[in-house]
């Protein structure tokens, strides 16, 4: 698995994490401690990039509902953008499809996570 963070408004700490690879259970570590660095600060509102994720098992479905849930308690924000077909699947058939925002660009991503009543 590959991570790359890119800040894109620092006083909003609004930030866009590329993921690639695999996100199952032998990959799991370097993701969850980016996303433990990222719910330890003050509220984020991250864009997760995860165009070039190859495959999600159910361990990294888990660990992507718990960082979601962790930022969220902690104020911050969520989306998902370059959902491939494959995760997308997943997603649904774990009935997730809807508790995570979808946004089609980065563009798009930012202006869900500047709505008031989006988690």
């Amino acid at each position: 698995m590959e991570l790359k963070t890119r800040v894109l408004d620092i006083p909003a700490n609004l930030v866009v994490l590329h993921v690639s690879g695999k996100i199952t259970t032998n990959f799991l570590s370097v993701l969850e401690a980016e996303l433990n660095r990222l719910c330890s600060g003050p509220p984020v509102k991250l864009i997760l990039e995860i165009q070039h994720v190859d495959s999600i098992d159910s361990q990294g479905v888990g660990m992507l509902i718990k960082a979601r849930n962790d930022i969220v308690a902690n104020r911050g924000k969520v989306v998902l953008i370059g959902i491939t077909r494959r995760v997308a699947t997943v997603l649904k058939i774990s009935g997730l499809d809807t508790y995570f925002p979808v946004a089609p660009t980065e563009f798009q991503a930012i202006k869900l996570l500047e709505e008031k009543n989006q988690a």
